[in-house]
């Protein structure tokens, strides 16, 4: 099979397209999957530069990439949710190999499948980014009607499929995005869309702020939450830590940073949480179905070939991206 292996960490050039071995089962709940499209979302590029060797360290050279949508042509024999020829969206193992090949073995769990109607580009997008989206506002958000959220960063991966999740349940949303997403984000029900280059989110009130960006953002966060409210972190700020500490020292200082973000949201008497996506196969599951329906919608805004993801990884990094990049197989 063909797969995008990563020789070194670095730079996206590190990535080759090589000719690998075809996966096997190794576990009798595991199963094989063709893959025909894969997503990047940026913990890939931060794994790839070696940011977070001191949390992720992987055996060179490895393949990464942790969505996936493809057909299953191979089940161990314990495997009783899904068969081979079915059509599914799912999960790599965070040690890998991953999903930019054009085969994986998973385990059983990490995969669902995929409704007829829904375009595989799009369940290839879900995986990650929906399941962290998912898991920051719920169960939290669903007996709290008319909630005031906030979601940092909406045309985002995360960002799109929070504002139509939150508003699934009721929330009145506000989101943050430069000029030219203002229609786009309102589109996908957000009630107010703020320029950040010239407005201060942070100085409104909110029962539950989605923060993506780290740093200061995780502070403003907390200020801006009442008593009783919740703030969901996605951002670790790993990245300009190890730059600053090394990877160990960065992961250390991360640490450190992450214990007081939490402990000083419970003396305000806030949930504050760093999310990480959880691997979940009834929320993925619900979550593909809602977009079948067309009840949740995907943005893709570009679609590479495989072999040229080192340019989807260089796109990725300039951090302009409206919703989704996906590589194809084919």
């Amino acid at each position: 099979m063909r797969a995008m292996v990563l020789e070194a960490y670095g730079s996206p050039d590190q990535l080759r397209l090589m000719e690998r071995p075809e996966p096997v089962l190794r576990r009798d709940d595991e199963v094989r999957v063709a893959i025909e499209a894969a997503a990047i979302n940026p913990v890939d590029w931060k794994i790839r530069s070696g940011h977070q060797r001191g949390l992720i360290w992987l055996r060179l050279p490895a393949i990464l990439g942790f969505d996936f949508a493809g057909t299953v042509v191979e089940v161990g024999p314990k495997v009783s949710s899904c068969a081979v020829g079915d059509a599914v969206l799912g999960n790599a193992a965070v040690y890998g190999p991953g999903s930019y090949a054009e085969q994986v073995v998973v385990a059983a769990q990490n995969v669902v499948k995929r409704p007829p109607a829904l375009d595989v580009a799009a369940a290839a997008a879900l995986p990650l980014a929906g399941l962290t989206a998912y898991q920051c506002l719920l169960p939290w958000l669903s007996s709290r009607q008319g909630a005031r959220v906030f979601v940092q960063a909406g045309a985002g991966g995360v960002g799109h499929l929070a504002i139509q999740i939150a508003k699934r349940f009721g929330a009145h949303v506000t989101t943050t995005a430069s000029k030219r997403n203002h229609d786009v984000l309102k589109g996908l029900g957000a009630d107010e869309v703020i320029d950040y280059r010239n407005e201060e989110w942070w100085t409104r009130t909110y029962d539950l702020v989605l923060e993506s960006l780290g740093g200061p953002h995780r502070d403003r966060a907390l200020s801006a939450v009442e008593r009783g409210g919740r703030v969901a972190s996605i951002n670790s700020d790993v990245k300009v830590l190890a730059d600053r500490y090394g990877p160990f020292g960065g992961l250390l200082a991360t640490g450190v940073r992450l214990g007081s973000f939490i402990v000083r949201g419970r003396l305000r008497g806030i949930d504050a949480a760093t999310v990480v996506r959880r691997i979940a196969p009834d929320p993925l599951a619900e979550l593909a179905l809602w977009a079948a329906e067309g009840d949740l919608t995907v943005n893709i805004d570009r679609t590479f070939p495989l072999e040229d993801l080192p340019e989807a990884h260089r796109y990725g990094e300039t951090g302009r991206i409206r919703g989704k990049v996906i590589i194809t197989m084919t």
